[in-house]
């Protein structure tokens, strides 16, 4: 009989939500065959698209959904929308109050013999204390012990883990003065691709691709400032945005003012990754990431990209100038987007380099690492 694996959210989101999903739609893939996987889920999202996870079953441990949206009650306290703000402030006390339920409930979930992953620090204020689990963190270590309020907030309020498992090794670094620490790479499933691998091809000339969420910590404004440069010396580029999200309004917007709107087209969601084939270049303009799952899929086809210094751990998964370059103004990642439009072997060169270096995020690695920790983890158990 496999032994149990829980793994807690805060709040289970939906597929379409961005690479943490994604994330544990790999990660179920990989170990459900070692054990029994079931999710629990603090707050009720039967409302999102759950798709990809459905044969998994779920534990919800209310059936309200009083998510608190502390962005939306910043940004209506600016505009002094005194009826949003209470609403938001009465669903933020819900959900500290619930922190005491929640652990009786999962008290009564989980046995000390299962195992227990949690996808966040929110996730883990939820998790009795006398439950050993593993924690995850999926972006980068000063997001939760650093100068980020929210962030900060969260890893004092949660329960003390097991052990911290970081998406970089520069993260697990940091952290191992202070706690247990390890890490594990974001990875991909191969066979989710198919075989064809379209580098040169005359489709992908002049093509880029963004692909995830429109939201603050992606600075998109910076990749439109890019794309109004990048017309002036590529004036046939195409930059097409895949995903969803709060700012979706603010880019189209940005586009129309930009007179962009045949080099920039917005896609909506996109869950078939071998769409990479059809472009050349992958963009990514972010503040800060834990380890950006598109940068992998991108490799997985020969795409190298191009990004913005988001962390130590940009430097992990991707080889400066020989996979792909980071870069972090507008004028040096118009340039470096140029050069290798108008130079068609150098550009050939680095996607042979990003497929090649493919292998090190790859499913067969992802499956030792955590099955040695999961195993030296039912130790503790016993």
């Amino acid at each position: 009989m496999k032994r149990k694996l829980y793994i807690v959210f805060d709040r289970f989101h939906s597929t379409e939500a961005g690479g943490l999903i994604s994330a544990y739609v790999s990660f179920v893939d990989l170990l459900k065959n070692d054990y029994d996987i079931e999710i629990i889920s603090v707050i009720d999202a039967r409302n999102e698209n759950h798709a990809s996870l459905s044969q998994i079953k779920v534990h919800y441990l209310t059936k309200k959904d009083f998510f608190p949206r502390l962005k939306v009650l910043v940004q209506a306290a600016k505009q002094f929308k005194i009826h949003i703000v209470l609403k938001e402030i009465f669903n933020l006390i819900k959900y500290l109050a619930f922190i005491p339920v929640a652990k009786k409930k999962i008290r009564k979930i989980v046995s000390d013999q299962d195992i227990v992953v949690s996808s966040s620090p929110a996730a883990s204020m939820y998790i009795p204390k006398d439950i050993k689990f593993i924690q995850e963190i999926h972006t980068k270590f000063e997001y939760f012990w650093g100068n980020h309020k929210l962030g900060t907030l969260q890893s004092k309020l949660m329960s003390k883990p097991y052990i911290t498992v970081f998406r970089t090794k520069a993260d697990m670094e940091k952290a191992s003065q202070y706690f247990n620490s390890t890490y594990s790479y974001n990875f991909i499933n191969k066979e989710l691709f198919n075989d064809t691998v379209s580098i040169g091809e005359e489709k992908r000339k002049h093509k880029i691709i963004y692909m995830g969420r429109f939201v603050k910590e992606k600075n998109l404004s910076k990749m439109m400032e890019c794309a109004k440069q990048l017309k002036k010396q590529i004036p046939d580029f195409t930059l097409d945005m895949y995903g969803t999200g709060v700012l979706v309004d603010d880019i189209a917007r940005l586009i129309e003012e930009n007179d962009l709107s045949e080099n920039v087209h917005l896609c909506g969601f996109c869950n078939d990754k071998n769409i990479f084939d059809n472009y050349s270049l992958l963009w990514l303009t972010s503040d800060f990431e834990g380890m950006s799952m598109t940068i992998i899929e991108a490799k997985a086809k020969g795409v190298p990209t191009i990004s913005t210094n988001w962390g130590d751990g940009v430097f992990e998964v991707i080889h400066d100038r020989e996979d792909g370059f980071v870069e972090n103004t507008v004028e040096d990642i118009v340039n470096r987007t140029a050069e290798l439009m108008n130079d068609k072997e150098l550009l050939i060169n680095i996607s042979k380099n990003a497929l090649k270096n493919f292998d090190e995020f790859s499913k067969e690695n992802a499956y030792k690492r955590w099955i040695d920790l999961l195993k030296g983890f039912e130790g503790e158990l016993e």
